[in-house]
């Protein structure tokens, strides 16, 4: 696992300093690679990489070379069916100087040309310096697991695997894009291809990008897509055999390395699964386990997580996280987002990569990618309620929403979920693919136009536009598979996996996620979706081929997801929020309103949580990166 950077400039411009502008560029993502470095310099382009070590240790480093030299490749990620890979290339006739997963890309190649990546299993983020075509080769795996951000513009081209890389070149100058801080506001992320700053883009997932050298054009395309058109006419008993075959594989995959293992274990089915399947290859002592607990108990899950622990014999830790570790590490886990996330449980997921890594682990595998790919919101079920509702006279709409209201099984204690059935139903008058995005988002359209915002920058279409495009190249049926796929284009891409990438590259951790093994996402886009979800049972095949692995009490429990005590928090965070509020010099938010939220949060007069944090976290991020 790497990080990746570099830049390329026009001739009518020089630099003396290449090498320093590169290595500061490397140095502000040095957490992500911090064993090594390498680099290419020639002329006026600059390419390099600072690498975490994973595969062949003392071989491995990049830039990595074909046979000629005239392809260069620095490479941020895992190649999972490397060992195969390699050994077709070699019977092509290809010839390897290293045993890293690295080497098989630059072959390929060699061999297929842009069509390499189709061969590719795994999570990936890369460039390929083609000498004799003259353009730099970029790639994105799948879903999206790593990240990649570029800048065309001023006759520079300049990327990274993080914006701050970009912002680290001295001709780069940060603007803020509105249009991004509007989406931010409206789904709590940024979606791909946007970014939080004006003339940068990320290449979204899937997708491969060409620049040309000589002419400055930039090319993207799109080389893997989602696959809904072809659906499975077998019985529940054949889906549930060929299932478990694909994730025993997956997980099988990512145990490839040549430093220790661990897993990340919640305490819910996905990742309780992901290490049942493992002990299919590890001994119970040698699978080390991950849990992170709340010492306000109706948030702590950890009993849970050690109930599986202890029925594997795992080797397992549990690190509990208390209101004095919010303060502690709140500054740490929001400055390493040089985008802002709004998902609240980034502290936690920190706070666990913080301490799996301090455990001497490097690799960590993940339940990430379950609820996407299997049907696992509870949203996936009220959308067959909410449904209903568009068939009302407006006259009744209102009472109907509150009676639908009470059918869902609520937890008194669990805020944010409460708050997401809420927004999501209250919202219910947008079409199923707008009000989807709701079930996450801090603010809907109107609320950003009479309250957030005092500019009127706004435009109409910027609000769902990214829902739009995407949902134009949905190819299925269902309406359930639709809302999963947006759902892994939007927010899984965008929001889950980013935020699992920054924290756990922050303290320099790998993640895996065989959930988004190729071959399992492609045989669950064809099952029926009747088998994912089913009346009011989420994740439906998934629990019934955990059955033979976990207790039901782990499988058939109420979902929480990564919950905190955030409504407490925020309330004792206040003083904080207020005073970053009055220093910070942004003319398009209304402050008042700001204050007016808080004020209610604290008197208990509604729960303002979702909003609150959000403008906490770009608050935050704008000190950091743009004061």
């Amino acid at each position: 696992m790497c990080g990746i950077a570099g830049f390329y400039y026009k001739n009518d411009k020089q630099y003396e300093n290449n090498d320093i502008i590169l290595q500061a560029m490397l140095e502000s993502i040095k957490h992500r690679g911090p064993d090594s470095t390498g680099s290419l310099i020639e002329g006026n382009l600059a390419i390099g990489m600072c690498r975490l070590s994973i595969i062949d240790l003392i071989k491995g480093d990049q830039p990595i070379y074909n046979e000629d030299k005239s392809l260069a490749l620095i490479f941020n990620g895992e190649i999972y069916n490397f060992i195969i890979l390699q050994k077709e290339l070699k019977a092509r006739g290809h010839i390897f100087s290293t045993n890293s997963d690295t080497e098989v890309i630059v072959h390929l190649y060699e061999e297929y040309g842009e069509q390499l990546c189709g061969k590719l299993e795994g999570m990936f983020a890369f460039c390929i310096y083609d000498r004799k075509k003259n353009i730099l080769f970029f790639a994105r795996d799948r879903t999206g697991k790593k990240p990649l951000y570029y800048s065309c513009i001023k006759n520079q081209f300049i990327f990274g695997s993080e914006l701050k890389a970009i912002m680290a070149h001295p001709d780069f100058s940060r603007k803020l894009n509105l249009d991004a801080v509007a989406k931010f506001f409206i789904y709590g992320y940024i979606p791909a291809p946007s970014s939080i700053l004006s003339g940068v883009n990320k290449l979204p997932a899937g997708h491969f990008m060409i620049f040309n050298l000589d002419t400055f054009e930039v090319k993207n395309q799109c080389y893997w897509e989602f696959d809904y058109s072809k659906k499975l006419q077998i019985n529940e008993s054949e889906i549930l055999t060929e299932l478990e075959d694909k994730l025993l594989s997956a997980v099988e995959k990512r145990l490839i390395s040549d430093v220790p293992i661990g897993v990340f274990l919640s305490g819910g089915v996905d990742s309780s699964l992901i290490m049942a399947l493992m002990s299919q290859f590890m001994e119970g002592k040698s699978i080390k386990s991950f849990t992170i607990g709340f010492s306000e108990r109706q948030f702590d899950e950890s009993d849970y997580a050690r109930v599986v622990a202890e029925q594997y014999n795992t080797d397992h830790h549990v690190e509990m996280f208390e209101l004095t570790s919010v303060f502690e590490i709140i500054d740490e886990a929001t400055d390493m987002l040089c985008e802002p996330i709004a998902d609240p449980s980034i502290l936690p997921t920190y706070l666990l990569s913080k301490f799996t890594r301090e455990n001497n682990i490097i690799v960590a595998l993940s339940g990430d990618g379950g609820d996407e790919i299997f049907g696992g919101y509870p949203k996936y079920y009220i959308h067959q309620y909410v449904r209903f509702y568009d068939m009302l006279p407006k006259l009744f709409r209102e009472k109907i929403i509150n009676s639908i209201f009470h059918m869902i099984p609520l937890k008194p204690e669990n805020n944010i979920f409460n708050y997401k059935v809420k927004r999501f139903l209250a919202n219910s008058s947008y079409m199923p693919i707008y009000r989807n995005q709701f079930w996450v988002g801090p603010f809907i359209p109107d609320e950003l136009r009479n309250d957030l915002f005092i500019s009127d920058f706004l435009k109409n279409n910027i609000f769902f536009e990214d829902v739009d495009n995407y949902n134009k190249n949905f190819n299925g049926q269902e309406l359930l598979d639709k809302m999963m796929y947006l759902d892994a284009k939007m927010m899984l891409q965008n929001m889950y996996l980013t935020k699992v990438d920054r924290a756990s590259m922050a303290v320099s951790l790998e993640v895996r996620s065989p959930f988004l093994d190729t071959d399992v996402i492609d045989y669950a886009a064809s099952i029926p979706a009747k088998y994912k979800v089913k009346q009011r049972e989420t994740k439906y095949i998934l629990k019934k081929m955990a059955e033979n692995r976990l207790p039901n009490e782990i499988i058939y429990r109420f979902k929480k997801g990564f919950g905190i005590p955030l409504a407490d928090w925020l309330k004792k965070m206040s003083g904080q929020i207020l005073d970053i509020l009055e220093h910070t010099p942004i003319d398009f938010l209304n402050k008042d309103y700001i204050k007016s939220l808080v004020y209610e949060h604290n008197e208990n007069k509604q729960d303002h949580s979702t909003k609150i944090w959000s403008i906490y976290i770009f608050l935050k991020w704008h000190k950091k990166w743009m004061e």
